[in-house]
């Protein structure tokens, strides 16, 4: 089954549930940028929370979401967006290979101390961002932290990734959150308020992680088996590791740089590599296509008339 994110509502408690398996694109992720064990599961646990928050509004979400740390992973950096699209990558992957054994603590690789920091950009003018330190190092807990104290929303959030024999078997988070007040139905806030912190004690006692290891991969499956109660289904989408850098773009940052720059490249090497942290795709521009960008830069920005 390919990836999918279902969103759903739980009318009577006033929350909103989100589903998301990840495998393929978890898979792709880790191969792209040589992680392994640990490393592996802190980047997928970091791209699932990330297409998580990104569904949330009602279409044309990006989400950013950097976490900084003091641990051998460096840190994490993803993008994702509400269309399904997604692409990270560990700051560090060679040094957070530490096997992953059982469900695995991520803060081994990813430490204790550090920063979270999430932009939202909603197609808009103006763009949301909040930052909070860490507050266990283990990535999914991390993020919930973040909605509960930056954003202030009450929500319960767990990403698990299953590794053995160092290959990645499957990957899936689950966000259950509470909604807007002109939404929920006031009377039953306490029933609301008991669901989530259910849900959050079934996320952080490995429910989710156990439902995977057994095979259920369908979003449906993981929301009955974490979740347990009735959920309307709104909709589902596709999700996919994707990056939108392309050698034009490439080309077009180096129009950026100054002659002398771009000089120095032709005589040093004849060439020059660029290589999309996101996804670790290199691109080479020949020095006849640097010579070209050279002239483009020598004769100026275009006046305007």
């Amino acid at each position: 089954m390919s990836d999918r994110l279902v969103r759903g509502i739980d009318r009577d408690a006033g929350l909103r549930v989100v589903v998301a398996t990840t495998t393929d694109l978890v898979r792709d992720a880790a191969l792209r940028h040589g992680a392994e064990g640990l490393g592996a599961c802190a980047l997928g646990r970091a791209l699932t929370s990330s297409l998580l928050l990104a569904t949330l509004t009602k279409g044309g979400e990006r989400v950013t979401v950097q976490l900084q740390c003091d641990g051998p992973a460096g840190g994490i950096s993803v993008d994702a967006n509400d269309a399904g699209d997604v692409r990270g990558y560990l700051f560090h992957p060679d040094r957070a290979k530490l096997p992953c054994l059982g469900r695995g603590r991520v803060v081994d690789v990813m430490g204790r101390h550090g920063v979270i920091n999430v932009l939202r950009d909603l197609g808009l003018k103006e763009r949301y961002q909040g930052q909070i330190a860490l507050t266990t190092g283990e990535v999914d807990e991390d993020v919930e932290g973040y909605l509960r104290l930056s954003e202030q929303v009450p929500s319960a959030l767990g990403c698990d990734v299953v590794i053995e024999e160092g290959s990645i078997v499957a990957s899936a988070g689950l966000l259950v959150q509470a909604l807007p007040a002109k939404v929920a139905r006031s009377e039953t806030l306490p029933t609301g308020e008991e669901a989530l912190r259910e849900a959050q004690h079934a996320l952080r006692s490995g429910r989710l992680w156990e439902l995977l290891l057994r095979g259920e991969f369908s979003p449906r499956s993981l929301c009955d088996g974490v979740y347990g109660r009735a959920v309307e289904l709104l909709d589902e989408r596709p999700l996919r590791f994707f990056c939108h850098c392309s050698r034009e773009r490439v080309v077009d940052s180096l129009t950026l740089l100054t002659t002398v720059d771009l000089d120095e490249m032709i005589a040093d090497d004849g060439k020059a590599e660029v290589t999309c942290n996101f996804c670790n795709r290199r691109y080479e521009v020949v020095a006849d296509e640097l010579e070209q960008i050279r002239a483009t830069v020598a004769r100026g920005p275009r006046e305007c008339n």
